[in-house]
This record gives structure tokens, C-alpha cells and sequence, in this order.
């Protein structure tokens, strides 16, 4: 059997298993319905039952009525007669009703309300014969066995309808029996399916559970190993990054040491020979003026130098530290850009470690760059202060602001180098701004870091 298919094959299982409860539940209310017929005729049988022996009953108190009538010959005896005989009529309508789908029982019916009539009729014969007080007619009448032969053909005819209904109920009861034996067996039958079909859907949904449960451990497993690949890489390149960053710092600050090195003896030597030629000349030589203009260049070209250098390696934050560093840099982003920078600093002679000097000065130049470029603010907002076991560098300015998607965007590749850089020494980088209200840049480094060694 296919694995994967376990689940549909239970879904079919316990599918089939819900149409049999379905089915057992219309053949429970079959049951049920027939059981109600059942009572519902076991009470009409003794309805009819009961009206036949009523019917025996109104027969003998009419002839206990008549009876007593003719012994005492009072009217009042008579009572009980004419009750009954009035009450007879009403009981075999009843009857009839109750009777009229049997064909059997319709035609004894007839039978004995022939022989009700009959009987009756000879009592009224009787109380006829009493009052003309003819004592041999009522001799004859008291001795004749008339009366007796019509009330032993009425309870004959009475027993037959009966019998009759007895019949008809021990029938439909033994029905209702084979009926309720044939739905016992059925619903023994169909819980035992049902049971079957509920435990095999139970074992293959169980099996497919237990593959899928394999599945995504297997799947987990596999993912936690991409992840720890993924890891692996991201702290590879991160690692790469961080040490490009420190070989680039170095190699600018080795640039800048032989810029100065080099280059700037070479300037000062010949700006010096320059000088003696010119002091050798007569004052009014026009060679002079050609010789001070090759000096003017050659300071131009120092302040070239010096400009590079500051760019590569600013030796202020070597000699000085942080805080005239920061100072310095936002003097010269003031004469670039024309926008007033304040400085805030927690001490003006701090001194960091090299790292995280070099790293803070970083981030503030390129933050500075980019105000420049793309900010159009009035004014900036440089500070550098210890709280918390920190030292915070924060950058802030009122301008245009900056969209907080492209704050994270991969492509900002000025925001990610900052972000590298203060990652690089276990610090957390921040930038947070709205549209048109200006943008704030934030890196925090550990104080232990960034203590002077």
C-alpha cells in the first residue's frame, strides 16, 4: 500500500463508517416508529377489547334491571334497564368504528348486534307481559329458555370478536417481535462495522500522522541544517566584512603615512630649493615672479595632501581624540554644505580606543555625507555621550526625513556599512525618521569596548 495514501483511504473508511451510523439511526427510527404502531394497536385492541366486554355488561344490566323489575314489579327497577338499553347503541357505534378495517370483525359486529336486538327485545316482551298482569302469560314467559338461548348466542358472539382481536394483536405483536430482533441483530451488526471502520480509519489516519510526523522532523532537521548553513555563511561574510573594514583602515592609514612621508618631504624640498633660487635672483629679476607662482602651487599641493590625509586618516582623531574629531568634522561640513552642525560632547578631551574612535568618527562622516546629499535640513545635531554602561553617537536632522523601508533596504549601502561597523564591535545601530521630519541616526558600543587601552 502507498504510504501517502493512507489518509485518503481513512477518509474514506471513516466516510463509510458515518453512512452506516446514518443508516443505523433511520433503521433505529424505523424501529422506533413500528414500536409506537405497535403500542398504538396494543391500546386499540384493548379499547376494543373493553367495549366488547362493556357490551356483555350492558347486556346483564339490562337483564338484571328487567330481572328486578319482574320480581317486584316496581318501576324503579326498571332503571338500570333503560340505561343500559340506551348506553348499548353508543357502544356498538364505537365498536364498529374501532372495528371497521377488519372484515371479520365487521361482520360479527352484525352478529351481535343482531343478537343485542334480539335480546333486548325479549326483555321488553317481558316487561310487556308484567304489566297486563296476566299471570299465565307471565308463567310461561318466567319458564320459557328464550332468553337464556339469546344471551348465550350474544356471549358466543361476543367471545368470537374476541377472540377475534386477540388474534389480531398476538399477530401484530409477534411482528413487532421478529421486527425487534431483526433491529437488534442489525444495529449488533452495524456497531460491530462500525466499530471495524472506525479503528481501521483510526490505524491509517494514525499511520499517515505518524509519516507526516516524520516528515516534518525530517523537514525541521533539514531546515535547521540550512539554517545553520545560512548562519555559518552570514558569520563568514560578516567576518569578511569586518576584517575588509579593518584592512581598509589600515591601508589608508599606511596611504596617508607615506602621503605625508613621501610626498610631503619631496614638497617641502622643493618649495626650499625654490625659496634659495629665489633669494639668489636680483629683486627686480622676472624670474621671481615665475618662481613664486611654482610655490604657490607647491602649497596648493600641500593642502591637497593634507586634505587627502584628513580624508584617509584624519590625524586630529590620532593626536587629539573623538570629541575634536567630531568638532572638526562638522566645521567642514559647514563650510561644504552651509548648514549650521552642533556639537555635544560628554567630555571635550575623550580619548576611546583606536576601533572605536575610528569607527564612531566613521559613522558620523557618512551620516554627515548623506545629510549633505539628500537631507536638505537647516540644521544638525552631532553629540556623543556615556549612559547606561554606552557610548551613544547621535546624529540628527530636520530635514525631508527618510522612508523607515528603505532604512532597513539592503541596497542603502551607506546605512549598511555604518550598521557593519558598530556590529563589528558588538554595538547596535539605529535609524528612525518620518517623511519631513527629519531622520535620527544612533550607534551604541559597549563602554567596555570602547575604553582607551
Amino acid at each position: 500500500m502507498n504510504l501517502p495514501r493512507f489518509w485518503a483511504i481513512g477518509i474514506v473508511v471513516l466516510v463509510l463508517a458515518a453512512v452506516v451510523n446514518l443508516g443505523a439511526m433511520n433503521a433505529a427510527e424505523r424501529g422506533f416508529v413500528e414500536l409506537r404502531n405497535t403500542v398504538d394497536w396494543v391500546q386499540h385492541t384493548q379499547r376494543v377489547q373493553n367495549l366488547i366486554e362493556h357490551l356483555l355488561r350492558l347486556a346483564v344490566d339490562a337483564e338484571t334491571g328487567q330481572r328486578g323489575y319482574m320480581l317486584t314489579g316496581r318501576e324503579s327497577q326498571l332503571e338500570r334497564y333503560v340505561e343500559a338499553r340506551n348506553e348499548i347503541p353508543v357502544s356498538l357505534d364505537e365498536l364498529r368504528a374501532l372495528t371497521s378495517d377488519n372484515p371479520v370483525q365487521v361482520a360479527q359486529l352484525v352478529n351481535v348486534g343482531t343478537q343485542l336486538a334480539a335480546r333486548l327485545e325479549i326483555l321488553e316482551k317481558g316487561i310487556a307481559v308484567k304489566r297486563t298482569r296476566d299471570e299465565a302469560a307471565l308463567a310461561d314467559y318466567m319458564t320459557s329458555r328464550e332468553g337464556k338461548i339469546a344471551m348465550d348466542a350474544l356471549r358466543l358472539a361476543l367471545d368470537g370478536m374476541a377472540t377475534e382481536e386477540r388474534k389480531m394483536h398476538e399477530e401484530r405483536f409477534a411482528g413487532f417481535e421478529r421486527s425487534l430482533t431483526v433491529i437488534r441483530w442489525g444495529f449488533f451488526l452495524v456497531f460491530g462495522l462500525n466499530l471495524f471502520l472506525v479503528t481501521l480509519g483510526g490505524v491509517l489516519l494514525g499511520l499517515d500522522s505518524r509519516r507526516r510526523g516524520r516528515e516534518a522532523v525530517e523537514a525541521t532537521e533539514r531546515s535547521d541544517r540550512l539554517a545553520q548553513n545560512v548562519l555559518e555563511r552570514t558569520a563568514d561574510i560578516t567576518a569578511l566584512s569586518h576584517y575588509l573594514q579593518r584592512l581598509q583602515e589600515d591601508e589608508k592609514a599606511r596611504l596617508a603615512r607615506e602621503i605625508h612621508d613621501e610626498l610631503g618631504g619631496t614638497l617641502a624640498a622643493a618649495k626650499i630649493d625654490l625659496q634659495m633660487l629665489a633669494n639668489k635672483l636680483p629683486p627686480d629679476d622676472i624670474q621671481r615672479t615665475r618662481l613664486a607662482r611654482a610655490m604657490a602651487a607647491i602649497d596648493d599641493a600641500v593642502q591637497v595632501k593634507r586634505r587627502i590625509i584628513e580624508d584617509l586618516r584624519p590625524s586630529i582623531l590620532d593626536n587629539l581624540g573623538i570629541g575634536p574629531a567630531l568638532k572638526w568634522q562638522c566645521a567642514e561640513f559647514e563650510k561644504r554644505a552651509g548648514v549650521p552642525c552642533r556639537v555635544e560632547l560628554h567630555d571635550d578631551e575623550l580619548v576611546l580606543a583606536a576601533a572605536p574612535s575610528i569607527a564612531l568618527y566613521r559613522v558620523a562622516q557618512e551620516a554627515l555625507t548623506n545629510i549633505g546629499k539628500y537631507a536638505s535640513a537647516k540644521s544638525v545635531a552631532v553629540s556623543l555621550r556615556h549612559d547606561d554602561g554606552q557610548w551613544i553617537l547621535r546624529v540628527a536632522d530636520d530635514g525631508v526625513g527618510i522612508d523607515p523601508a528603505k532604512a532597513v533596504h539592503p541596497s542603502g549601502f551607506g546605512l549598511l556599512a555604518m550598521r557593519e561597523r558598530v556590529r563589528a564591535l558588538g554595538g547596535d545601530f539605529t535609524v528612525t525618521g518620518r517623511l519631513n521630519e527629519g531622520t535620527v541616526i544612533e550607534a551604541r558600543l559597549p563602554a567596555g569596548i570602547a575604553a582607551a587601552a
